[in-house]
């Protein structure tokens, strides 16, 4: 990297993304860069500029270094969920993004408590219609669920599709594949990145996500609407040649891409972001504290588990989730700022999103690790641990 990389800004965008587990070749890395610097050239009307903070990014799902880019057309009405459970799959696709994806956990909830939507897009160039099957939203995230079926058996042998946009990230996220452009033309981009997966020879599946508290913090966008791109999907499959998952719930992939075919096709859906939803979320009030350690909260949603806790400055610090019966959450997404930012021994409190608690599990157990070696199955040491109810 080049001095004319060393921009914070830059830097804190690179951060934000998706990066291997491991080293990735020069052209990859200039998708990354071109990612990262589109973020922070983004004009995002009505937006203060946010304070510097540290950020740890839990998961490091190898192989994909840059957001994949999508593109939408249509108007969706969210008030018939009846019409929509009728189409094929659109009622329960957050179960069969669960089978595909191993969301595990969320599902059966967000199947429960999305609304069900009724719009479908399709292209004249291309024998595939997509379909926006159902939108959850809490406080924090919205969730979409999305179908791509095919008329023909020309994606017959290919078990992922994936939004491309011709191999680079666009400067402005706006013309990111999968990014929701908002009615300002501000962008809000997904957290990760959304494959299609194949359901049966014809039917493929993608859940979205997108987190909206990094877009509300100076005005509320529950009623604003919204169009969801999708363009350059390329059909491909996918080798999983390597994976593990630490003991403190690090997770590691390595991918190889095989047989990719680009695909003919835009895609246009327009939806209003829903209100957050107040049903099935459970909440444990603190504050405990256990040598130093203290966890303030722990909300549970349909769409995530959200712990609060303040940790000391010293150390490099994970939190692990498990359920009842011992089943890890995997972790999403962790960041955090100084409690007294004029101490640099001050501690820090942090936001860490996990994947969702079951309905049926009362107690989670919040384990606090001291990460000594990343590289060591036992490099670390156990800090604190809590057993917390959900009510």
């Amino acid at each position: 990297m080049g001095n004319h990389d060393y921009d914070p800004n830059l830097l804190r965008a690179l951060d934000d993304l998706d990066l291997p587990g491991v080293p990735v070749e020069k052209g990859e890395w200039d998708r990354v860069l071109a990612s990262a610097r589109g973020q922070v050239n983004a004009k995002q009307p009505g937006r203060k500029a946010r304070r510097s903070r540290p950020l740890l990014r839990l998961v490091r799902s190898a192989a994909v270094a840059a957001a994949a880019c999508v593109v939408v057309l249509g108007s969706v009405n969210l008030a018939n969920p009846a019409f929509a459970e009728s189409l094929p799959l659109v009622g329960t696709l957050f179960s069969r993004i669960n089978r595909s994806e191993d969301t595990r956990l969320r599902s059966e909830q967000l199947n429960q408590y999305a609304q069900t939507v009724e719009q479908t897009a399709e292209s004249a160039t291309s024998p595939y219609t997509v379909t926006l099957g159902q939108v959850y939203r809490d406080e924090d995230w919205m969730r979409l669920s999305l179908v791509l079926t095919a008329q023909d058996d020309s994606l017959v042998g290919f078990d992922t599709i994936r939004a491309d946009a011709g191999g680079s990230m666009p400067l402005d996220p706006a013309d990111a594949s999968g990014a929701l452009v908002l009615e300002n033309g501000a962008a809000i981009s997904q957290e990760g990145v959304g494959w299609f997966t194949r359901q049966d020879e014809r039917t493929f599946v993608m859940g979205l996500n997108y987190p909206m508290f990094l877009y509300e913090e100076d005005r509320s966008l529950s009623g604003e609407q919204v169009t969801l791109q999708l363009h350059g999907l390329v059909a491909f499959n996918v080798e999983v040649l390597e994976e593990k998952t630490k003991e403190w719930g690090d997770s590691y992939q390595h991918l190889a891409y095989h047989d990719e075919t680009p695909l003919d096709g835009d895609y246009t859906l327009t939806f209003t972001i829903p209100e957050p939803g107040t049903e099935g979320i459970r909440t444990f009030d603190g504050p405990e504290a256990q040598n130093g350690i203290t966890l303030h909260s722990l909300t549970a949603t349909p769409a995530a588990a959200k712990l609060d806790i303040q940790v000391p400055a010293q150390g490099s610090i994970q939190p692990k989730l498990t359920t009842e019966d011992g089943t890890l959450l995997k972790p999403e997404r962790g960041e955090g700022t100084q409690v007294d930012e004029n101490d640099s021994n001050s501690d820090y409190r942090w936001t860490y999103y996990f994947d969702t608690v079951p309905e049926d599990c009362h107690n989670v157990t919040v384990t606090v690790y001291n990460i000594v070696d990343y590289d060591k199955p036992d490099g670390y040491e156990i800090l604190a641990e809590f057993t917390v109810p959900l009510s």
